[in-house]
């Protein structure tokens, strides 16, 4: 059975965020807020959470339906498509190489799979299929057309972690001797493709949550080994912990998250580190911050965030000490593009904003 972590919050929680936004977050200075997102039509009304940015701009996203989106002008206009055989499915991770390359992520209970396309989507090939019992991926990135990793929750006591050398045309599960040992009741939290992460020198990470400790797990060959530090966010439920992680360099990062079933109320939710995971500090010590599903790094100078969530959009200027209310507006999951950020959420709802970030 699916556990609840990682379902959509149920009709009530939704209908809650609305009429408790005013109440329950006030973010940094009481000022008046207006829209800082401009709506896009993606032609569907699928549910989007995975959202990738390729190397050469194009933007990816998966959403339910077995539906993908994909832009070649910074998410200001979009092309919808279902990958054939796949409309029983929720691609909440996806992976942009180019304008024509790209992998998409099932997501589901006894169910992981992975497609990939090199033609801009016209055609997919299904490149791994798994349906054991209890496994579920939670995410995808790559460092390089042919080298990626998917990560999932734990099966047996032991966080299963998928690679390919190849473009996926093969991929390798990493050994259970190896795998990143999970503490009870500890996965990841498939929310928007940013629990788990790559970055420079074979870097990567897995947020984690539902457990007694919301940790980081960390590998710095290509996912080969890994070595994990707790961090400060708030957890002890299957509903509470990390929900996605942002590195703007190798070193400086922030993991977000909270309670996506108290999803504006403000707490312990923001960690960063400046070692590239090896250590993490509590950030937002005033607890600003609601449940944040899904950050984004907007600076090259490791400074400016932006996050995202069912209760709306906060900004931090400052390496994510100190944030900010813009926008009430609630998304999925977020990233930057450049000179603008894109958002992807509930009912095909996107936005845009471009210019200097709030």
């Amino acid at each position: 059975m699916t556990a609840p972590h990682r379902e959509e919050p149920p009709v009530v929680i939704r209908i809650y965020v609305r009429l408790a936004l005013v109440a329950l977050w006030s973010v940094g200075a009481a000022t008046a807020l207006h829209s800082q997102w401009t709506a896009t039509d993606p032609h569907s009304r699928a549910s989007f959470r995975g959202l990738s940015v390729a190397p050469d701009g194009a933007v990816w996203v998966g959403g339910t339906g077995g539906t993908v989106l994909r832009s070649t002008d910074g998410g200001a206009t979009w092309t919808a498509d279902s990958v054939p055989g796949a409309r029983s499915f929720d691609f909440r991770g996806v992976a942009g190489i180019d304008a024509h390359t790209a992998f998409v992520m099932v997501a589901s209970a006894d169910t992981a799979r992975i497609y990939q396309t090199a033609d801009g989507g016209a055609s997919w090939t299904l490149q791994y299929s798994d349906q054991r019992p209890g496994v579920f991926l939670d995410g995808i990135g790559c460092w390089s057309a042919r080298r990626c990793l998917a990560a999932g929750d734990p099966i047996a006591g032991r966080f299963v972690v998928i690679t390919t050398i190849d473009g996926g045309a093969h991929w390798s599960p990493l050994a259970s001797a190896v795998a990143p040992a999970a503490l009870p009741g500890e996965a990841a939290f498939a929310a928007s493709n940013s629990s788990i992460g790559t970055g420079p020198n074979g870097r990567a990470w897995i947020g984690t949550g539902g457990g007694p400790v919301a940790r980081v797990w960390r590998s710095a060959d290509f996912g080969a080994t890994w070595t994990v530090a707790a961090t400060p966010v708030t957890a002890g439920g299957a509903s509470a912990g990390i929900f996605s992680l942002a590195f703007c360099d190798g070193r400086r990062g922030v993991a977000v998250g909270g309670d996506y079933t108290k999803p504006a109320m403000p707490g312990a939710h923001v960690a960063a580190t400046a070692d590239g995971g090896l250590t993490w500090t509590a950030a937002d010590t005033a607890h600003h911050t609601p449940y944040l599903s899904s950050v984004a790094c907007v600076s090259s100078n490791g400074q400016r965030y932006i996050g995202v969530g069912p209760a709306g959009t906060a900004t931090s200027a400052d390496g994510g000490v100190i944030w900010t209310s813009v926008d009430h507006d609630g998304y999925n999951a977020v990233a930057a593009v450049r000179g603008a950020v894109i958002a992807v959420g509930a009912d095909g709802h996107t936005g845009r904003i471009t210019g200097d970030i709030p």
